[in-house]
């Protein structure tokens, strides 16, 4: 029986890669989708063969990853040494997601070739216009090396980060902020409002903004209605607010944006910078991953391999704070339906979500998670799941349901912005 299912596998492997190359068909019948389903069912090794004949047989063909971040291009650089049949075929492409999605719209309505590989976050664009038409497809790695959740999969999850709120830990201190219900200026019963948060403007960065709507979903309301009764120190009842809310999570963020006290245009600049803000306090909300720009919480260890671990002389944040820590959200590595080299593809993000694959691209960095849990966390960072506990965490589907209303709510408290 394993002989003739290793042989139909093989069998269909040939017939995928004779046809591959037109794309255009819809996902259910379409040769990329198919050559994705009988990569799913090869061994490490009938992968790499299937990868290598592909590139063979179409000797002018690159083949073309599409990512916003530079551990791709890592990555694909480790990629090539462990796959000598690839150098010198591969290109990394640098896309910003603003730019770059409107370019896959056009590529799904025309049914063109883009790239054979893309990495992308903003779970709001994601659903409505890449996965409910079937344009981007996943292909999940086999094997014992790998641990992937049923949740990733279908889109499946490369990366996942966290955005927290940092400030300078040197002499501001874990102390500042306790309940997230003080973001809103609002002094409680035993805590004072804070007015020093800085946030980069939900209307030009999508994160932020997903953010804000994931905050109006079900669990996360279930979150901010027990900081407020541990703040306040009585149940929240709507016949109290001035305004009319659809529920606790409109309330706040309506809150929160009246009294964010700066607005930054990147996290980059901000955490690189935040050893300056300790005199009045800031609370930064960006990315654990951002630490890895900030010179001085490098230099604490540049002559060791521990280069972003958390210390208590350096950036700081609190991981216990009533209401949420922060956001975990994803980038998926995903194959477009008209992808001319689908089986490399399949063996890149193979390698992506194997641990040398992810330790090429994302090693060594707070802030980084593989959606494959077989990889552990740096030391130093919770784990992923930890993380989830503590924090708002983005659902695609949620997002897609929520997003006019909630986005159309969310720019009009930003209209005296």
């Amino acid at each position: 029986m394993k002989r003739i299912l290793s042989l139909m596998l093989a069998l269909t492997m040939v017939l995928s890669i004779l046809v591959i190359g037109t794309g255009t068909a819809k996902a259910e019948g379409s040769t990329v989708a198919e050559a994705i389903k009988a990569a799913e069912g090869m061994t490490a090794a009938e992968l790499e063969a299937a990868a290598q004949k592909e590139l063979a047989d179409n000797p002018t063909l690159t083949f073309n990853a599409d990512s916003l971040t530079s551990g791709v291009k890592k990555a694909l650089a480790k990629f090539e040494e462990k796959y000598p049949f690839a150098a010198g075929r591969v290109a990394y492409n640098s896309k910003k997601g603003s730019e770059y999605q409107p370019k896959l719209v056009a590529a799904q309505k025309a049914g063109k070739y883009i790239a054979d590989f893309v990495m992308i976050q903003d779970a709001s664009f994601l659903k409505n216009a890449m996965l409910d038409t079937g344009f981007l497809l996943s292909y999940v790695p086999q094997g014992d090396e790998y641990n992937i959740a049923e949740s990733d999969q279908n889109p499946l999850v490369g990366v996942t980060f966290n955005k927290i709120f940092m400030y300078d830990n040197t002499k501001v201190g874990a102390d500042q902020l306790k309940n997230v219900w003080q973001m809103t200026g609002v002094d409680g019963v035993a805590l004072k409002g804070l007015h020093n948060v800085s946030y980069q403007s939900p209307l030009g960065e999508d994160i932020n903004m997903n953010f804000l709507i994931m905050l109006t979903s079900d669990p996360a309301c279930e979150k901010l209605t027990a900081a407020y009764k541990s703040y306040f120190g009585k149940d929240y009842n709507p016949a109290e607010d001035e305004v009319s809310y659809n529920n606790i999570g409109y309330k706040f963020v309506a809150e929160f944006i009246k009294n964010v006290g700066y607005w930054h245009s990147s996290d980059s600049k901000e955490v690189k910078a935040i050893n300056n803000y300790a005199d009045d306090g800031r609370i930064i909300f960006a990315g654990l991953c951002k630490l890895k720009d900030y010179e001085y919480y490098k230099e604490d260890y540049k002559d060791t391999d521990q280069y972003y671990k958390k210390t208590v002389t350096a950036a700081g944040w609190n991981n216990d704070v009533e209401g949420f820590d922060g956001f975990v959200y994803n980038m998926w590595m995903l194959i477009p339906e008209t992808a001319q080299l689908p089986y490399t593809s399949c063996l890149f993000i193979h390698y992506l979500l194997s641990e040398e694959g992810f330790n090429a691209g994302w090693g060594g960095i707070l802030g980084y998670y593989s959606s494959n849990q077989n990889i552990a966390s740096v030391e130093g960072d919770p784990a992923l799941a930890v993380w989830k506990e503590q924090c708002i965490v983005e659902d695609v589907d949620y997002l897609d349901t929520a997003y006019r209303s909630a986005v159309k709510f969310i720019n009009m408290q930003m209209a005296g912005k």
